[in-house]
């Protein structure tokens, strides 16, 4: 269960956790907005919010909701990048009816759970309801949300924290969509070692590895194959 800090292209797990999932970050608060889609459940309608505007005021094209080309690293964040922890959004989601320990798959909470959830996407990585959604249609399926749906399932419920507490959206991105520091590749295979393998471990009890998410044979741009998966 060692990290192969030779595969720089671990590295990929970072643009992950943007997630959690979001799972489709959406939000200013609970009901506004409809949550993203997953299998076998349908989101009532609302009202959707005016759509986001470019530096011009025009508006933005919904392909802004894209993830970045392969190969396209978004900006280092300021500061150092912190060390994984428990999540702060414990309480919220037990309020939800959602065992923080044991969270459900996004396709067995009701379209209002998932509403209600979005908010807390939305404060784990500091973004609002654009950053995944296309705000034409609340309902299409953009990169950002599959990639976020993703990472509720590989992460959320698939993994939990090594020492038993809560592992959530906010463990690793800390408010941050951008969170880990790419200038030195070193460093980053470190923490990714020490965070990411040491401190987590799988739900179902299996060896936890690099591979989980890069799989065998390495992939190190696994997220292009979330963004695009269906």
């Amino acid at each position: 269960m060692r990290f192969r800090g030779a595969r720089v292209g671990h590295v990929g797990l970072a643009s992950t956790i943007l997630v959690v999932l979001a799972v489709a970050a959406c939000g200013e608060g609970a009901g506004q907005a409809p949550g993203p889609q997953v299998p076998g459940t349908t989101a009532p309608s609302a009202t959707v919010a005016p759509p986001a505007t470019g530096a011009t005021g025009a508006p933005a094209a919904s392909g802004s909701v894209s993830v970045p080309p392969a190969g396209t690293a978004p900006a280092a964040p300021v500061g150092p990048m912190k060390p994984i922890a428990a999540s702060a959004f414990a309480e919220d989601l037990k309020k939800l009816g959602i065992d923080p320990l044991k969270p459900q798959p996004l396709n067995k909470l009701s379209p209002d759970t998932i509403r209600k959830l979005m908010p807390t996407f939305a404060k784990s990585l500091g973004v609002k309801c654009d950053a995944c959604h296309d705000t034409n249609n609340f309902k299409t399926w953009t990169p950002k949300k599959r990639v976020a749906s993703k990472m509720w399932q590989e992460f959320v419920v698939g993994m939990q924290m090594d020492d038993g507490t809560p592992l959530y959206c906010d463990s690793c991105h800390g408010g941050k969509q951008d969170f880990l520091d790419r200038t030195d590749k070193k460093a980053l295979s470190g923490w990714m070692d020490t965070n990411y393998v040491k401190k987590l471990r799988r739900s179902d009890k299996k060896e936890h590895s690099c591979e989980q998410c890069h799989g065998d044979p390495f992939e190190p741009k696994f997220l292009a194959q979330w963004a695009a998966s269906k």
